[in-house]
């Protein structure tokens, strides 16, 4: 692999079906790995500010915030895509890049769903659209070589038991299954139904508990380990 070159590996899945749990996974099995977390912190403090909760202003007020959150939420996670792709003293080893979700991701699921429930107007995605494409052009450029997806696949009904049972402030009372179900039919229309041209997608089953089942683990670490044995 070239220098400048990288491959790109995002864990896909619903809210609450357990990608963070698997980023840790994987990181503690594969510690060269460059691991990106979702910046989930940082919408809900915007600038280190409580008061300033962007995360639980959607939730509270999507029709307001709709726009705003998606915005910030892309603007965050290409910046910490940046600030991988742009140091100059990455070690060879670290050109393989792990992500708890893509920027594709932020668009077709959330963005897109915004737009197909009226929360995000024409005018506000025909913006949304400009800024991302043109914006992804220049951080990316040529710089990706290949890029894998592991889709974490998991019941909208199980999400939502889950969700309550870690009880984020922001989500326990806001988030219904509802729009678990829209969330994770965006999901499906995107990795399932579509042709990916240059993108490898492993779907995993996780309706299963998995965070303290090794027998599970070891299940789905069988289909992860294959599924990345050309690229380590």
């Amino acid at each position: 692999m070239k220098s400048n070159q990288y491959t790109l590996i995002s864990i896909e899945g619903n809210i609450g079906s357990g990608k963070s749990t698997l980023l840790k996974l994987i990181q503690q099995k594969y510690p060269d790995l460059r691991f990106i977390p979702e910046p989930v912190n940082e919408w809900r403090n915007i600038n280190g500010d409580e008061t300033l909760n962007l995360l639980g202003s959607f939730y509270e007020n999507p029709t307001r915030w709709a726009y705003t959150m998606q915005v910030y939420a892309f603007f965050s996670r290409l910046k910490h895509w940046k600030e991988v792709l742009s140091d100059p003293n990455i070690p060879k080893n670290k050109h393989l890049i792990l992500s708890e979700r893509s920027i594709e991701a932020d668009k077709e699921i959330f963005a897109v769903n915004g737009h197909k429930n009226g929360i995000i107007n024409n005018l506000e995605f025909a913006l949304y659209e400009k800024f991302y494409d043109w914006l992804c052009q220049e951080v990316f450029g040529k710089k990706v070589q290949k890029q894998m997806i592991i889709y974490l696949q998991v019941d909208p009904e199980v999400c939502h038991l889950r969700i309550q049972k870690r009880a984020r402030e922001e989500e326990k009372n806001t988030i219904s299954q509802e729009y678990l179900i829209q969330i994770h039919n965006r999901h499906e229309e995107w990795l399932l139904r579509e042709n990916h041209k240059n993108t490898s997608i492993l779907v995993l089953n996780g309706d299963k508990e998995f965070e303290s089942d090794i027998k599970q683990q070891e299940k789905m670490f069988k289909n992860i380990d294959n599924f990345l044995k050309s690229i380590l």
